[in-house]
């Protein structure tokens, strides 16, 4: 490996270490990291914290100054060249003097898509690409998803017991701290948390990243019949809800429309997945962490709508309870053969074969 190319891959994983303090707050757009660099030496660095503010690359060259001038620009996502919520980065990057920019992936919005970088060397910056692309787009999976189609990148969070058991157990969790601590993680990282009613009534989880404390994602629930209590800890405020419903409670629908919770009709038995997700897209959810119960489980996986499964598996059995469908189960373990242990639990982790 050249010198060069070594620096170049140090910095650009610097930019996705600054990327990832975005997790959750970018919502639909991109985790981006941007370092500057002159004499070998970060003179200016940011990240893009938040939808609808500035992208990283103009928070680096603010923190660069003067110094931004013949420097170069380390970046793990293409610089935008179009007006958006905010201006263009490429002009910025041309009028602070930058000799030259290095970038992890192109991104894949047609409305950049190779332009950024077109205009870029259109202007003497000399451009180099591919640095780290596989890791940028593995950061940047629900990104691209988002682009790419209608719905949002789907996440499922499973837990079960050593024989299978997704309920029954004789404590609120059948996995230990290290991980509820990784859920937590994950749950900072997308945009929602989905569940089905009965999760609600039968565990009234928060599903909030408390053990992380880094973002609450908006929460979704799934209940036909309006059944789960107005006082249920998932509805508590601070955060987008949504419950989608067929119910014509009128009285409780009130209720909970006063305290800020959306309400979404749907008409038949089931809402179908195929109307459910392209509906989330359009309420700008772009990343979703499915965490049950079973029925909601199976759902995703018959349907194949699901991108990634976690599955932490405890190593105690229980003998009461509801159990993960067989095919579910098999296929999540026969794929990943070597799980990954967090505490005394294994973690089985598979993406979908698209």
């Amino acid at each position: 490996m050249s010198i060069n190319l070594a620096y170049d891959r140090h910095y650009m994983q610097i930019c996705l270490s600054l990327a990832t303090r975005g997790w959750g707050t970018t919502l639909t757009n991109p985790l981006v990291g941007a370092v500057i660099v002159k004499d070998n030496r970060i003179v200016g660095q940011g990240l893009h914290w938040k939808l609808g503010e500035a992208h990283a690359e103009i928070i680096a060259l603010i923190d660069a100054g003067t110094r931004a001038r013949g420097a170069t620009l380390y970046v793990n996502l293409e610089p935008c060249c179009c007006v958006g919520r905010t201006p263009p980065c490429v002009s910025a990057i041309v009028q602070a003097g930058i000799k030259r920019v290095v970038i992890g992936m192109i991104d894949p919005n047609p409305r950049v898509c190779g332009k950024g970088v077109e205009q870029l060397r259109t202007h003497g910056i000399e451009v180099s690409t591919g640095v780290l692309d596989q890791n940028v787009f593995d950061l940047n999976r629900a990104y691209s998803a988002f682009i790419a189609r209608t719905t949002p990148y789907s996440i499922m969070k499973i837990a079960v017991s050593a024989n299978g058991k997704i309920s029954g157990f004789k404590h609120r969790y059948i996995t230990g701290t290290p991980s509820l601590r990784y859920v937590h993680s994950l749950r900072s990282q997308v945009s929602a948390v989905l569940i089905g009613k009965n999760t609600v009534l039968c565990d009234d989880p928060q599903l909030t990243d408390r053990l992380v404390g880094r973002h609450d994602p908006a929460r979704i629930i799934l209940d036909p019949d309006l059944e789960i209590p107005i006082q249920a800890r998932v509805l508590e405020p601070g955060v987008r809800r949504m419950i989608f419903t067929r119910s014509k409670n009128e009285e409780k629908i009130k209720i909970l429309q006063d305290t800020g919770t959306e309400i979404i009709f749907f008409e038949g038995d089931l809402y179908p997945l195929s109307q459910l997700l392209p509906a989330l897209r359009t309420m700008e959810i772009g990343s979703l962490l499915i965490e049950g119960g079973g029925m909601v489980f199976n759902e995703f996986y018959q349907e194949k709508v699901y991108d990634e499964i976690y599955l932490f598996m405890a190593n105690q059995q229980t003998k009461e309870g509801l159990s993960l469908t067989e095919p579910l189960l098999n296929s999540i373990v026969s794929q990943d053969t070597r799980p990954q242990m967090v505490g005394e639990d294994r973690l089985y982790h598979v993406y979908r074969d698209h």
